[in-house]
């Protein structure tokens, strides 16, 4: 349902705005192919910026798959899904 609905809207938009979306569910960041992740983390009670980057960066791509369900074998999968997206694009 994320992909279809959520998902499609939001590549969809990013064509035409800048949108900031807050999200717990890294699914939506990966299949986004967002420009920039920030990771928040829970520390001592407070919520903290661990890092900011683009997913082509080592340490935001590392941080996800901590982060994600399905670890690094699903950012994978997920991540091949948008590079065909982009073959038919072009």
């Amino acid at each position: 349902m994320v992909s279809e609905l959520v998902v499609k809207q939001l590549r969809e938009n990013k064509k035409y705005r800048q949108l900031m979306i807050v999200t717990y569910n890294t699914n939506v960041v990966v299949n986004v192919d967002a420009e920039l992740v920030t990771i928040m983390d829970f520390v001592g009670g407070q919520i903290v910026s661990n890092n900011s980057g683009g997913l082509q960066e080592r340490k935001t791509r590392e941080d996800i798959c901590r982060i994600m369900e399905g670890g690094r074998e699903a950012f994978q999968q997920r991540y091949k899904r948008i590079l065909k997206d982009l073959e038919l694009i072009a």
